[in-house]
């Protein structure tokens, strides 16, 4: 838990997308590192945790928070979720492939990161072991997710929030309270 924080002051965190200075620069100020991860797997992150925990070291700061900002969809079931996420997920990162120059996104690709990367795509259940196995590998303590990728219709995104603050949350704080009696974290739910 936090301590309150002083009446005129708004909490601060700088986001990363995988540049070392940026890391760097967050534990210099003091600040809280926030690590946007939009696609890959998350523990490919780890060295960024590492060098800001060395970096705070190294400037006289204290411990301060790491949290990860990533991609996700709740729905009651996993089937649901990916139907619901594909289309719309398809159609923001053709938009996003044709004014980078990328390649336009596959389901083969979509179903790859829900599974192994940056999407947490799914049932609460199975989101709320994936955020867990994310949060205790890269030693976090905050998880922000920016649900429903593309236009998603609103009641489908009030959906989406409903489920992932009553269901995923408090699933989440459970795996995570159990791992110390385990010794590992939950296995992430992927499909076969």
């Amino acid at each position: 838990m936090s301590p309150p924080i002083p009446e005129g002051h708004i909490p601060t965190w700088v986001g990363v997308g995988g540049s070392p200075q940026s890391v760097v620069r967050a534990a210099r100020f003091g600040l809280p590192l926030m690590l946007a991860i939009i696609a890959g797997k998350p523990e490919r992150f780890a060295p960024y945790v590492e060098l800001y925990k060395r970096a705070l070291e190294q400037h006289g700061q204290q411990d301060l928070p790491i949290g990860v900002h990533s991609l996700g969809f709740v729905a009651d079931t996993d089937e649901e979720a990916l139907e619901i996420q594909w289309p719309y997920y398809k159609e923001q990162f053709e938009w996003a492939a044709r004014e980078r120059g990328w390649r336009p996104p596959t389901y083969e690709q979509f179903l790859a990161e829900v599974d192994h990367g940056s999407m947490y795509v799914g049932s609460p259940e199975t989101v709320a072991n994936r955020i867990a196995t994310t949060m205790q590998t890269l030693s976090l303590s905050r998880f922000d997710l920016l649900y429903a990728v593309g236009r998603v219709p609103h009641d489908r995104r009030m959906a989406t929030i409903e489920l992932y603050g009553r269901e995923v949350i408090p699933r989440v704080r459970e795996l995570l309270a159990a791992v110390p009696e385990t010794g590992h974290p939950p296995a992430a739910a992927v499909r076969s």
